[in-house]
């Protein structure tokens, strides 16, 4: 079983121990800095910088109510369309002016919120310390591996008081990442297929080099891994030939690229990806790698490396994660805008794997 695989496990088990709070309990816990946050009950009032914070938040707690202020960039990025403004349309109508640039905090208008908690981000003490010094209670959220992620969601559990949410969602992720995990052992691990990720094509193209995702758990290989824990690299036309993927994922984010940009490149044309028709857009799941729906990816990427056994019924998987996760009946037309079935349509045997 895999580390990520155990750690999913453990959690859900850890979890399972753990009783719904009553309104009034008090809960302690720590955040990631091992600062100890205290609660007298659930705060009634929170803001949330953490780009992502507002829809995790409101997946564990099952409302927005409580949500009072947000970055403007999740508003922006994921609210105003889509299908998180289309599931949620309550979020387009929280204050964002939390933070206007990136995460720096605009104290003044988060004062005026007068919030119980604001949820920022703990990478740099100057983003937290005005607003600790006006005496606000701040949870940190660390970023950004898949522990992280994890966390995001247990300490919206303490927060809310919604620590049977918490287990809920983690037991989804941890039961379906354990049958994948099953299955991909049984594969040959010295004939396992290359998977480059590139979200960029120019005169150099950028590709995803060290990201965060576990790609063995769906029984792939990336070529540009380097162990420098950058990102990102940018490469030339030359080292793409030399790795010559066996698939190419164009990540959810990059909107402005589809797999029909890489067919119908001539540059690009003597890549075996791009010969076999094997590139492909990452579901809209995937947009941001902090929501808790982000295990699906690890799942589709699976199908889309090994066939449809490896993602049986995915498209009833999606209805009943959003139903669970959001509370949301998804419509035939939404789960293939999320599946980005109209920009997969010329590669190959997209339609075959999911539908």
């Amino acid at each position: 079983m895999s580390s990520r695989l155990k750690t999913f496990t453990a959690l859900a088990l850890s979890l399972s121990a753990l009783l719904p709070a009553a309104a009034s309990a008090e809960t302690a816990f720590l955040d990631h800095r091992g600062k100890t946050i205290t609660f007298a009950k659930p705060p009634e009032r929170v803001v949330t910088i953490v780009r992502s914070a507002p829809i995790i938040y409101r997946a564990v707690d099952e409302k927005a109510d409580r949500i009072v202020g947000m970055n403007k960039d999740s508003l922006v990025r994921y609210f105003t369309s889509g299908i998180y403004a289309e599931m949620l349309p309550e979020m387009a109508k929280i204050n964002a002016s939390a933070a206007q640039d990136g995460f720096v905090p605009n104290v003044e208008a988060i004062l005026a919120e007068k919030p119980d908690a604001v949820i920022q981000w703990t990478h740099d003490e100057k983003l937290i310390e005005p607003l600790e010094r006006v005496g606000l209670t701040v949870v940190g959220w660390q970023c950004c591996s898949e522990q992280d992620r994890l966390d995001y969601v247990t300490l919206s559990g303490y927060m809310t008081g919604r620590n049977d949410r918490a287990q809920a969602i983690l037991k989804a992720q941890s039961e379906t990442l354990k049958a994948l995990d099953e299955k991909v052992a049984k594969l040959d691990k010295s004939a396992l297929p290359s998977v480059l990720h590139i979200d960029k094509v120019a005169d150099q193209i950028q590709v995803i080099a060290n990201g965060s995702q576990d790609l063995s758990l769906s029984g792939v290989t990336n070529p540009a891994a380097d162990n420098t824990g950058e990102w990102w690299r940018t490469v030339d036309f030359e080292q793409l030939l030399v790795w010559n993927p066996d698939i190419i994922i164009i990540p959810a984010y990059a909107t402005d690229l589809n797999p029909k940009d890489f067919f119908d490149n001539p540059v690009l044309a003597s890549l075996k990806a791009v010969k076999e028709k094997r590139v492909y857009k990452q579901p809209v799941f995937a947009r941001t790698p902090d929501a808790p729906e982000i295990f699906l990816t690890s799942e589709w990427l699976a199908a889309i490396a090994h066939g449809a056994d490896f993602a049986p019924n995915f498209k009833k998987q999606i209805l009943d994660s959003y139903k669970l996760i959001y509370g949301a009946e998804l419509k035939d037309g939404q789960v293939a805008a999320i599946l980005e079935t109209e920009s997969n349509a010329p590669a190959s045997k997209y339609a075959e794997l999911f539908q």
